[in-house]
């Protein structure tokens, strides 16, 4: 089965020192390349613009940004491939950062038609 994984940034993920910053991307590209090698990982990961550069469809029309009031803003996402929904959630907990609470994963079965 399929699930997005969505890298959900928090506060304390985005105020990090450059230097902290740097070793932080380190941690995730090993992840990367860890998951990569395993088979759980179904695609690449992709980190996102900051949300600033967003735009948000509605029925009234298109406006800048996503203009809601969140403390953590979608930063990226991947797609792992794992047997069970339990799987990909100890997985999930593996995302470097979430033990120090840099981001918030969310995790959602992919429909299949």
């Amino acid at each position: 089965m399929k699930y997005v994984m969505l890298i959900l940034d928090t506060p304390a993920g985005l105020s990090l020192s450059e230097e902290d910053g740097r070793a932080w991307f380190a941690e995730i590209t090993s992840w990367y390349e860890k998951m990569g090698g395993s088979g759980k990982l179904a695609e690449g990961g992709y980190q996102l613009q900051p949300a600033n550069t967003a735009r948000t469809v509605r029925q009234a029309g298109v406006t800048d940004g996503p203009f809601i009031e969140a403390k953590e803003v979608l930063g990226g996402f991947s797609v792992l491939e794992t047997e069970t929904f339990d799987e990909a959630v100890e997985l999930a907990k593996t995302w470097p950062g979430v033990d120090r609470g840099l981001v918030t994963i969310e995790l959602r079965p992919v429909v299949v038609f």
